[in-house]
């Protein structure tokens, strides 16, 4: 059946940590400072969707760097050492009624679960103590105490606590194994409909609003034209787009596409990098040729393909859309960011490819917020709109941004 798998991994506090020791231990410190920042801002209720989606983000990125280190089970002190020792993140799995566990203290004991952060991906060190003992007091109350899913959990949080760690919880929410449903229906008061809307939030449309003061439109246009000025100067720079909205991304990248003259030029390439550290491939850029609305009306006979950019994202689409363009399954899988860049921009180079004997292809692209698939996907519309340069057009990618309750926003299209 498909259930739930959690992992619960205890963090050295040196990824934590502002300054590293060691080059090879993960980075989450700004990750972490950021995402509590916007804890703040959304209990004070402000420009929630943006918020939601800057935190859902800084989320996964926290989550991404874990899976990349090695996992090692660790049931006790002496495994959980010899885990911090050998380089690898002590962590332990439970099951799925760890989650109707805490859907029963958040409907029961709704104040303490938010005070202690209860339902948080992840936890600094120095909130580990505090958050254990609350939880420990509180499935007392219930009483949880006896449940073995609860225990663990404050088995793993003492050990991080001595140990001095954080804690960040991994969970794949369609996990295939073949096991017996859980048998307490009582406890799954999880409102499905509202799951479903927080895998939206995760892609929510970031508009171009004031974020903390900037645009963040203007920010990242500034920083390509000066990454495209530098490279054209024989001077390379990287740009970081692990922070950037998706959409925004999309729509900057999307501007800086298209040639100057209007004509196909030899692209200028702009290095990219991540957060992680890792350089994946260059990024094209002022090469394509400008098409006006008489090249365009080839392809307004050719009927819409409609997408999710990645499956198991937009779940509410599912009955709407013709395909998913890639699978998160092969995505998520633990991987530099350069690397998911790299293979997703190397698939959708090959279906490309086997568009072009289809007589056309219009794409309309649900987009997903995970930067790695956004910039591997564009990068391989780019060099495939330029293969089919001097040709009647055959190729049009619009990408649409969930905005809440309106709905879904076209972006500008690649043609």
């Amino acid at each position: 059946m498909i259930t739930a798998k959690i992992t619960l991994c205890a963090v050295p506090a040196e990824s934590w940590a502002a300054e590293r020791s060691s080059p090879s231990t993960i980075d989450i410190a700004s990750f972490a400072k950021d995402a509590l920042a916007v804890e703040k801002r959304l209990a004070k209720g402000v420009n929630l969707d943006n918020e939601r989606a800057r935190y859902s983000l800084l989320c996964t990125q926290i989550e991404s760097a874990v899976r990349q280190t090695p996992l090692q089970d660790a049931s006790d002190a002496s495994s959980f050492a010899r885990a911090i020792d050998g380089s690898k993140t002590p962590c332990q799995n439970v099951d799925a009624s760890y989650l109707a566990a805490t859907s029963r203290l958040f409907r029961d004991l709704p104040l303490q679960a938010s005070s202690m952060r209860l339902g948080a991906s992840y936890y600094p060190p120095d909130h580990v103590p505090a958050h254990v003992n609350a939880f420990e007091s509180a499935a007392a109350n219930l009483p949880l105490e006896n449940s073995e899913v609860v225990a663990q959990r404050i088995h793993l949080f003492r050990l991080a606590a001595e140990f001095g760690c954080g804690v960040v919880e991994l969970q794949d929410p369609y996990h295939f194994e073949a096991t017996q449903p859980v048998q307490d229906l009582d406890l799954w008061d999880v409102d499905l409909q509202d799951s479903a809307q927080q895998l939206k939030i995760a892609d929510a449309f970031e508009a171009v609003d004031e974020i903390e003061g900037e645009n963040a439109y203007d920010i990242l246009r500034a920083q390509l034209e000066d990454a495209i000025t530098l490279s054209q100067s024989g001077v390379s720079r990287s740009v970081n787009f692990s922070n950037q909205p998706h959409n925004v991304i999309t729509e900057v990248l999307n501007e800086f596409a298209y040639s100057p003259s209007g004509k196909v030029e030899s692209p200028v390439y702009v290095p990219v990098i991540y957060s992680d550290g890792s350089q994946a491939k260059p990024f094209p850029l002022l090469c394509l040729a400008s098409r006006d609305d008489n090249d365009l009306d080839v392809l307004s006979q050719v009927p819409v393909l409609t997408a999710t950019l990645l499956s198991m994202r937009h779940l509410a689409l599912d009955h709407e859309v013709d395909m998913a363009w890639l699978r998160n399954r092969e995505v998520s899988k633990s991987r530099t960011f350069s690397e998911t860049d790299e293979f997703c921009y190397v698939q959708t180079q090959r279906q490309l490819m086997e568009s072009r004997v289809g007589g056309g292809l219009r794409l309309h692209i649900y987009q997903t917020g995970f930067q790695p698939a956004v910039v591997g996907f564009y990068r391989a519309v780019v060099e495939e709109l330029l293969f089919r340069a001097g040709q009647p057009p055959s190729l049009q990618v619009t990408p649409l941004y969930y905005k809440g309750k309106a709905g879904y926003r076209s972006g500008k299209a690649w043609h």
